[in-house]
């Protein structure tokens, strides 16, 4: 989850798919992929453990040099912004927004998708049967179709 979170993969969903898909994600795993509701459910469990940890490591990579936390100034063109003092976060702010985002992903995908992955296969192609049938059917259709274009052409004088 530190590296989902880190790379900007919030969504249990996506964690979950890039476990199977993503070489980073699969070395990370040992190449195991959790179900996205045991990923959310985890979360929600875990979520002051998690945010502990991310206030540490965005501590430590402060410390160790690796981000500069301060102020950015690119040159003097002016924007409307919200830069008061009151719009600095700590890491611990910032570790919980990115945890409650990640929460509202997941609740608008459940919302959406239920139990489901969110990326199956459609109807009618569950099994390899079944897309053999409709592939099938397929190929066929596009064959007729392109059969009745060349007669089309042909009888116009047309080259198909």
């Amino acid at each position: 989850m530190v590296y989902a979170y880190a790379v900007g993969v919030r969504s249990a969903r996506a964690i979950e798919r890039r476990c199977r898909e993503d070489v980073a994600f699969r070395v990370i795993t040992a190449n195991q992929t959790p179900d996205h509701a045991t990923i959310a459910r985890f979360r929600v469990r875990h979520e002051t453990a998690i945010a502990d940890l991310f206030t540490g490591v965005l501590g430590l990579c402060a410390k160790a040099g690796l981000v500069k936390v301060g102020v950015v100034a690119i040159d003097g063109t002016k924007i409307a912004a919200s830069a008061t003092h009151h719009q600095n976060r700590s890491y611990r702010q910032i570790a919980e927004e990115i945890l409650k985002e990640a929460g509202e992903i997941d609740a608008a995908e459940d919302e959406l998708y239920g139990e489901k992955r969110g990326d199956e296969l459609p109807e009618g192609f569950g099994t390899a049967t079944e897309r053999r049938a409709r592939l099938r059917e397929a190929k066929l259709a596009l064959e007729a179709s392109g059969l009745r274009r060349r007669r089309r052409c042909r009888a116009i004088g047309l080259s198909a």
